[in-house]
């Protein structure tokens, strides 16, 4: 067979066969040259040509042309083929067989390949001694592969004591010498100052002559820089370009990298698909980075069709590698159930592992489990020390998580202050809970001096970060005009900004400005909307409310049979006013059968819960007899309770108690001291009551003065009884001028109401004047005051 030679000296292309043009010099003339003519090297030229041309079985066949030759390339080439199963399949023992004969020769390039067959256990048993052997012989004769491959060594401390230093001087010695993966090391020692002074100019000086010379990692750290902008201008369109050129050549970090950019419309339009294309081709060499982002693609049905199970399968596939964030993400898949069936213990198992390598968001999730006995037993000790080494990484959930265990007494002794400390650092690192629970702190004054403007200033901060907590406290502070000009719009703009986020209580707290008409126009129906939202999140107080709305028909049809089935899943979820409420239903057959015991129930349990209105409820059931056994003692004291809650009703329930000597030693003084404390309270039957003791001068100073004052707030709430008492103060003159004509009104509004003698004193009014009114004491103030 013929070959034809480039005629030009100084160029020597060998086709197999004539060619227009020579290819590599553009020479037009060539002579035939036989098959045994060729030499080693022309056999070498035709097997790499083979090899760049993917004819593997004839890069063989040449290579073993070359090495019959006893051309030293052509029996490391050889050697090659056989190691990598080129043309023939592979048999690394034999091509351990001809790099050692080539290194016997003194052939470097053969000698580098023995040693890293001898370093990676390729064909022979793994002796890192004799790898390094081999790349010191090689690099000290100056061969740039061997120069790299004894800086790898020294780099990682395989075969030879670790050194930075002399890795580096390695580097320096292939890199300057023109060998591309070199150069790309050197890069990295000068960007991070690794076993060489820090130069990060110097840095993208080897890089871009790696990234020039083709290097694929070289030509990926090109880009990171143009990314992030050290050492040369910040340009996401050249941080692109050297990605792309990098994953032309299929590297996987540098697939990745452009992913990323195709995700977030970094220097190229935003392309899902295309991001998981590239996320996949670097999956698919099993990078464990590409794998993590596949599934966080089918996680997310971000560029591929939602998918947890796939998402599972890849992040199973890195975490098995050692991949933290991987393992964290598995780890979260079998908390939740996703694509996998749940289980805690699965959960535990791989925060554990993702925890172990100090990724702080796993110590963070590991720490949780702990203190709330998820797959673990609770061990609070064990979920600070975990929050805590979260903490010393700088990870802002770490730094909360340490301020709430200090604040709460959590796995350590509660300490306001140092709760407070935790917090600012927590903040100072970005966390918006932080802010929120750091503004709680100087709103209470707890571990930090009282300061309002303070608590606003964070919670602000925090609102504007999209916390929810903060939007909604933000706005109750604007309800309250406490640290700032009170404003019933703005504290409606940061409910509803943290209603939308879902957060139950700014939803009540919302609904409850429709329902009043504070800071928007009154509209029920959309109050009932935002106290449903509340409610479907099994919200206890947006529950209770839906109820109130359907008892009195708020915003929806009222229907008490409805509003029993609110009341009652808000008791379910431990509402104690709702235990009230439904108790009310049960003492008044409201939308259940009537049934006081089932009402004593309630309310007992919403009364040991601390509940006033329960409390006062149960006391007056004790003086009824209703549902229990008739017992003053007992009444007296749930009375107590709730007025030493500042309850009105208890308050003027427990005077009546202590005016007439039920259940306690007779003391009109007492009783005028609580209708007092109780009538300042708006309760208007202790107003009367009150008002009719200055009348009396009973456990007071006898004034008819003030008992005019106290019937006057009575009357300006409509109580019947303090109307007929304020009316015959008028038609007698006791302590106002007498005026007959404001005392008829008085009667009559009385009358209306259905207050016994009211009528029949109207009526006389109208015939002959003035007589002494007619009536004793009524205590009908304690009809249908109980509930609400």
């Amino acid at each position: 067979m013929n070959y034809y030679r480039c005629e030009n000296p100084d160029c020597g292309f060998l086709a197999e066969e004539e060619p227009d043009v020579c290819p590599q010099c553009g020479g037009t003339f060539f002579l035939s040259v036989d098959e045994e003519e060729l030499t080693g090297p022309d056999w070498v030229q035709l097997g790499n040509r083979a090899v760049d041309e993917e004819r593997p079985t004839d890069a063989l066949a040449c290579y073993q042309q070359a090495a019959a030759l006893d051309d030293m390339l052509g029996v490391t080439n050889l050697g090659w083929c056989l190691e990598a199963g080129i043309g023939v399949p592979a048999d690394p023992r034999q091509a351990v067989v001809l790099y050692a004969q080539a290194a016997a020769r003194d052939y470097m390039p053969a000698l580098t390949n023995l040693g890293y067959c001898y370093a990676h256990g390729i064909g022979v048993a793994r002796d890192d001694s004799k790898a390094v052997e081999c790349f010191r012989k090689g690099a000290e004769n100056g061969f740039p592969r061997a120069q790299f491959l004894l800086g790898e060594a020294y780099s990682r401390g395989l075969g030879v004591e670790q050194s930075d230093e002399e890795a580096a001087r390695w580097y320096q010695s292939a890199a300057w010498l023109g060998y591309p993966a070199a150069q790309t090391e050197l890069g990295r020692c000068l960007e991070f100052g690794t076993g060489l002074p820090q130069s990060i100019e110097q840095a993208v000086k080897w890089y871009r002559a790696a990234a020039e010379n083709g290097n694929a990692p070289g030509q990926c750290c090109m880009g990171f820089l143009y990314e992030s902008g050290q050492g040369v201008e910040q340009n996401w369109e050249e941080a692109v370009r050297w990605y792309r050129a990098a994953a032309e050549q299929d590297y996987p970090r540098a697939l990745c990298n452009l992913a990323w950019c195709y995700e977030h419309s970094k220097g190229v339009e935003q392309d899902y698909p295309e991001a998981a294309r590239l996320y996949l081709r670097a999956a698919e060499q099993d990078y464990p980075r590409g794998q993590l982002c596949m599934g966080f693609c089918c996680e997310r049905g971000r560029g591929v069709p939602l998918d947890p199970s796939a998402a599972a399968d890849w992040y199973r596939k890195a975490a098995e590698q050692e991949d933290e964030d991987a393992q964290c993400c598995l780890g979260f898949l079998y908390e939740s159930g996703q694509g996998v069936e749940q289980s805690w213990e699965e959960a535990v198992r791989w925060y554990r592992a993702a925890a172990e390598q100090g990724l702080p968001r796993a110590q963070c999730n590991l720490a949780w489990c702990y203190e709330y006995g998820k797959g673990v037993p609770q061990d609070l000790e064990e979920s600070y020390r975990l929050y805590r080494k979260a903490a010393e990484q700088g990870d802002a959930r770490g730094l909360f998580c340490v301020a709430r265990c200090f604040d709460y007494g959590r796995g350590v002794t509660q300490n306001s202050t140092e709760a407070v400390a935790w917090y600012q650092k927590a903040a100072d690192a970005g966390s918006a809970a932080a802010m929120c629970d750091l503004g709680v702190c100087y709103e209470r004054g707890e571990g930090v001096e009282r300061d309002l403007s303070r608590a606003v200033s964070l919670y602000r901060q925090a609102a504007e970060a999209g916390n929810a907590a903060g939007q909604c406290n933000l706005g109750f502070l604007y309800e309250s005009g406490e640290g700032v000009e009170q404003s019933w719009e703005e504290a409606v703009r940061w409910y509803r900004a943290a209603a939308e986020q879902g957060m139950p209580r700014a939803q009540c707290n919302l609904a409850w400005c429709y329902e009043y008409g504070k800071g928007v126009e009154q509209n029920w129906k959309r109050a009932v909307h935002w106290y449903r939202q509340a409610a479907d999140q099994e919200d206890p107080r947006g529950m209770f409310c839906m109820g109130i709305c359907c008892k009195y028909g708020r915003g929806v049809e009222q229907n008490w049979e409805e509003a029993v089935h609110w009341y009652r899943r808000a008791v379910d979820a431990g509402s104690a006013a709702a235990m009230c409420n439904l108790g009310v239903c049960y003492e008044r057959g409201e939308g259940v059968e009537r049934d006081a015991a089932e009402a004593a129930r309630l309310y007992r349990q919403a009364a040991e819960r601390e509940d006033a209105a329960a409390q006062c409820n149960l006391g007056y059931l004790y003086e009824t007899g209703e549902g229990v056994e008739q017992n003053w003692q007992e009444a007296v004291r749930w009375y107590q309770a709730a007025a030493e809650q500042g309850y009105p009703r208890a308050q003027c329930n427990l005077g009546v108690c202590w005016e007439f000597g039920h259940g306690v030693a007779k003391d009109p003084a007492k009783a005028a001291d609580l209708y007092r404390q109780a009538a300042e309270g708006g309760d208007r039957v202790a107003a009367c009551n009150l008002g009719y003791l200055y009348e009396t001068g009973v456990g007071v100073a006898q004034s008819w003065a003030d008992a005019v004052k106290w019937y006057r707030q009575a009357v300006e709430e409509s109580e019947p009884r303090a109307q007929y008492n304020l009316a015959w103060c008028y038609e007698h003159g006791k302590g106002v001028p007498r005026d007959l004509r404001q005392a008829r009104e008085l009667y009559q509004a009385a009358a209306k109401q259905g207050y016994a003698g009211a009528q029949e004193a109207a009526d006389r009014m109208e015939k002959d004047g003035s007589r002494r009114r007619g009536g004793g004491f009524l205590r009908g103030f304690l009809d249908g005051l109980r509930g609400q």
